[in-house]
């Protein structure tokens, strides 16, 4: 009975049927005039800002965007403060950086426990090999209590001594029962102190430290060599609960060799991996991604070419921004106009940092197109629509 009172009114016929279809249309119109204000805001992200230097200053979004951030143009001279501050950034971080200090002892190696010794007194085989086996001439391997024994000599403390001091000690020992014995003592393996290397390089483990200084250098060159992903310019040292950073970038591209810091026993060195290290293109680019930093420096005019440059169909090519996050500070964003070409020079010479967003923003044509596309389902759902309720009305 509801169903037929509600139909009731769409199936009069004479003078009410005009009346209904205005109706109908007149719903159809409001409702698609509710939809087309709710989407006035278009889908996707949008900057719309200009910077005050760019040409055509105060963008639509300028003032509520500077509200929320510092918005800069990209020109000359703003290009070149951001260089001659990140260059003093770079050297203030530089005289600042605490490496770890050289071993106490000079450079001299220490034997320890573990490492096995090779003695020999000259002309006397049956002091060095008494027994006349092979096993003998292996070596001797200093004790967990830092000694090892010798025929006539006894315990010989060895732990926490160079070589030369063993060698004296054991010409000592000798001289009561032999004239002017002839000692020559060397360390056959080095087992008791090694260095850790791990993160970013091709073989990590444990390096061993011979006579010869262990550098940093030489403990990655030892492992192997670095990653294809390293990330030179974080390079931790821990040494007991201490850490120490070290940007090799100085010592490889820059000369520092006092980067190339010494090691010493049950240090750890990590590589860290550059995908921490990146920055992110987005928006109105062929290949919206995140790139990994170079060894070295990246440019704007890079990172957008990496991504295949920018959509010459969807772009605004005069609203190109670079967003860089700080910790301590307001947010800063980067204002290019490029719509001339000439600009891509500029876009050359403004290095990006570690995590800077760039985002290219769409012409508002493209904007309102994505509109439209949102809305011609819903209309075309009206549509149907009102040709079931009003079959046969003119229209």
């Amino acid at each position: 009975m509801l169903d037929t009172v509600t139909a009731a009114p769409l199936m009069r016929s004479g003078p009410d049927r005009p009346r209904v279809a205005v109706r109908l249309r007149r719903c159809a119109i409001l409702i698609v005039s509710t939809v087309l204000a709710a989407a006035c805001s278009a889908p996707g992200m949008k900057m719309d800002a200009r910077a005050p230097g760019n040409a055509n200053p105060g963008g639509a979004a300028s003032s509520s965007i500077t509200q929320r951030a510092d918005l800069y143009a990209i020109s000359p001279e703003v290009v070149a403060r951001l260089t001659a501050d990140a260059q003093a950034s770079r050297e203030r971080a530089k005289a600042a950086a605490m490496l770890p200090a050289a071993p106490a002892n000079g450079g001299r190696y220490l034997i320890g426990p573990q490492d096995v010794l090779r003695i020999i007194v000259w002309n006397h085989p049956e002091i060095t090999n008494p027994t006349g086996t092979a096993n003998e001439l292996s070596g001797r391997v200093v004790n967990a209590d830092g000694t090892f024994f010798f025929p006539y000599v006894g315990h010989v403390q060895a732990a926490g001594r160079s070589v030369q001091q063993v060698r004296d000690s054991l010409a000592q020992g000798l001289g009561g029962i032999l004239k002017n014995p002839q000692v020559d003592v060397s360390i056959l393996q080095y087992r008791s102190q090694r260095v850790f290397v791990a993160g970013e390089v091709r073989t990590p483990g444990a390096i061993p430290i011979t006579d010869v200084p262990v550098g940093l250098v030489d403990a990655i060159a030892a492992a192997g060599g670095l990653g294809a992903e390293a990330d030179l310019s974080a390079v931790t040292i821990t040494r007991g609960s201490t850490s120490f950073t070290v940007d090799l970038y100085d010592l490889y591209y820059g000369g520092d060799i006092s980067r190339n810091t010494r090691l010493q026993h049950g240090d750890i060195v990590n590589v860290p991996e550059r995908r921490f290290n990146k920055v992110f293109v987005l928006g109105e680019v062929f290949r919206p991604s995140s790139l990994a930093m170079p060894r070295g420096r990246l440019t704007l005019a890079e990172a957008l070419s990496d991504v295949g440059g920018v959509n010459p169909l969807t772009a605004n090519s005069g609203q190109i921004y670079v967003i860089r996050g700080r910790a301590d500070a307001r947010p800063q964003i980067f204002h290019l106009n490029g719509s001339s070409a000439d600009a891509l020079v500029l876009a050359d010479r403004f290095e990006l940092r570690s995590r800077d967003v760039v985002f290219v923003d769409p012409v508002k044509v493209v904007r309102w197109a994505r509109v439209v596309n949102n809305i011609l389902p819903t209309i075309d759902v009206l549509r149907e629509t009102l040709n079931d309720l009003s079959p046969g009305l003119p229209r």
